[in-house]
């Protein structure tokens, strides 16, 4: 029996920041044990959610100038911790460029009663430019991307990787990842639903982001490996982009009709969306925890005041650099963790080359 990792992301946005600088802090610890390879080629099966989706891609899939002669196992990732995290500090304003305008509540609501918030262009181009036209074939480690189909209706898991090759009916094969990516990111009023079509099976859905239904996860990060590796031991460790804290005062809830819990604007900001995406993540933290106990790790923070908001889409420098100093705040306060983690990475890493190397 040997022992599997399952790495999770959390949607949230442009809250992925967080989620990178996580990464890239545990990335480092490893390096601080001696290990020089990807962060990424430590896990087994990595597991993605909207935002989450685009990092878990950028770790599984291979870098452009992988050496195909070399081992999955040893080649470098497409992006990793460190570079992401640039993506997200640099690409923010373009995927959400702030307008003055839009900023006003009164022509936000106006604007996603409507129609979506933003264009889908922009991301587009960037997903482009990073992954090209990569698809299901090409991950160097096990991936699963999340999305939710209105058209048919089902949930919807993207998946492919070395445990899962193209013959299988459950790989997603010639499906590219920034489409995958492009539905996993599609938040309702943010960014319209985006549309996936199979080249293999002709089949067409309607993608919309997974975080409706599954922000985090973990659950399901953990229920692929059981499929791809049903006899051993599984380990997960879950990624957040930001917890969210704010609470919805009775005296005010109590009122609300349709418009309130869906406005973007104002106090709250789409309460009702925000409510779905962090009780999800909660419950499945929960269950997580009653499921594996300490073989299960999550790594998040509170969302208090001067470390970020809960938007999705506050692309604003403020608000990039209170949600790096939030997460950079939580990596010191849990610094030991993570070195205990990195050890075990690394160690189980190690072990795993060398039984790979006495096999032949």
């Amino acid at each position: 029996m040997q022992t599997r990792y399952v790495l999770s992301i959390d949607g949230g946005g442009v809250r992925g920041i967080v989620a990178a600088v996580l990464l890239d802090v545990l990335e480092g610890e490893m390096r601080n044990a001696g290990y020089e390879g990807s962060i990424g080629n430590c896990f087994d099966v990595i597991a993605g959610t909207s935002t989450g989706s685009i990092i878990a891609a950028a770790l599984a899939a291979p870098g452009k100038d992988a050496n195909t002669t070399t081992s999955k196992d040893h080649q470098g990732p497409l992006r990793n911790p460190s570079q992401i995290r640039d993506i997200f500090r640099q690409q923010a304003k373009t995927i959400f460029p702030p307008r003055p305008m839009i900023a006003l509540p009164i022509v936000r609501n106006i604007r996603q009663l409507f129609g979506p918030l933003y264009s889908p262009r922009p991301l587009q181009n960037i997903l482009d430019d990073i992954f090209a036209n990569l698809n299901f074939i090409n991950p160097r480690r096990n991936l699963l991307i999340t999305g939710y189909s209105i058209d048919p209706r089902e949930a919807v898991f993207y998946r492919g990787g070395p445990m899962t090759p193209p013959g299988d009916l459950l790989c997603s094969g010639s499906i590219t990842l920034k489409d995958a990516i492009l539905g996993s990111t599609a938040a309702p009023t943010f960014l319209p639903p985006h549309e996936v079509v199979n080249p293999r099976s002709g089949k067409s859905q309607t993608i919309i982001d997974g975080g409706v239904f599954i922000n985090n996860p973990s659950l399901a990060g953990f229920a692929e490996a059981l499929r791809i590796y049903p006899d051993d031991d599984i380990k997960v460790i879950s990624i957040g982009t930001g917890r969210l804290i704010q609470p919805f005062p009775f005296r005010k809830a109590k009122n609300w009709g349709f418009l309130s819990w869906v406005n973007p604007g104002g106090e709250f900001r789409t309460p009702l969306l925000s409510s779905i995406a962090d009780g999800q993540a909660r419950a499945v933290e929960l269950h997580m925890n009653n499921l594996l106990g300490e073989r299960f790790k999550r790594f998040d923070y509170d969302l208090s005041k001067g470390y970020g908001n809960p938007s999705l889409d506050d692309s604003s420098a403020s608000n990039m650099n209170a949600l790096e100093r939030g997460a950079l705040k939580q990596a010191e306060k849990m610094r030991p963790a993570l070195k205990d983690i990195a050890r075990e990475l690394v160690r189980n890493r190690q072990q795993r080359d060398a039984l790979n190397a006495a096999t032949g």
